[in-house]
């Protein structure tokens, strides 16, 4: 029998463990003076849609002060187009701007700082463009190994006897119809 915590493929949840873990290492860096400022914003888009998956501020646990919020809804912005660049063209944002600016449309950021693999898109906006980046393949390196792991742990979809994924939210049965 599936349980309902079964992996069933990349999904929110997921992120925001990755995101936990990514957060840290973001705050590290600016308390180290690595990056110039604890700010920021990521996205992830579902591998399938496009769609937003998963966004988060670094930090969101402190509300903001007035004056900062404007600034905020910049870096959710500007890394939600980081994440559409990459999803339109199927390179990051650095590799746009470098090497294929015949892609560029109207109205698309010119920062770097998105990561790609595989259909999943990841993009983060705060600091520096190169740790921008840093930070997306970061989450997008976590997000894969959850998933990676959720497949291959000992009780992972692997040692299931079923030859399929489960359906979200649904008791299946194997190939021989136990559930």
């Amino acid at each position: 029998m599936f349980s309902f915590d079964m992996f069933t493929g990349l999904n929110a949840e997921i992120c925001r463990d990755a995101w936990v873990m990514c957060n840290a290492s973001i705050v590290a860096a600016a308390h180290l003076g690595t990056t110039n400022k604890l700010a920021g914003t990521i996205v992830v888009l579902d591998p399938w849609s496009g769609e937003i998956m998963f966004q988060a501020r670094v930090d969101d646990r402190r509300p903001l002060k007035p004056e900062y919020e404007e600034v905020a809804q910049k870096y959710d912005a500007i890394a939600l187009s980081k994440a559409r660049v990459g999803w339109q063209t199927g390179l990051t944002s650095r590799q746009v701007q470098q090497d294929a600016p015949h892609l560029y449309l109207s109205g698309m950021t010119k920062w770097g700082g998105s990561a790609i693999e595989n259909k999943l898109v990841v993009a983060f906006s705060g600091v520096q463009a190169v740790f921008d980046e840093c930070i997306a393949w970061n989450m997008l390196k976590w997000i894969i190994a959850i998933c990676q792991n959720e497949m291959t742990k000992p009780d992972g979809i692997m040692a299931s006897e079923s030859a399929y994924i489960p359906l979200e939210d649904f008791d299946i049965a194997d190939d021989e119809g136990h559930k």
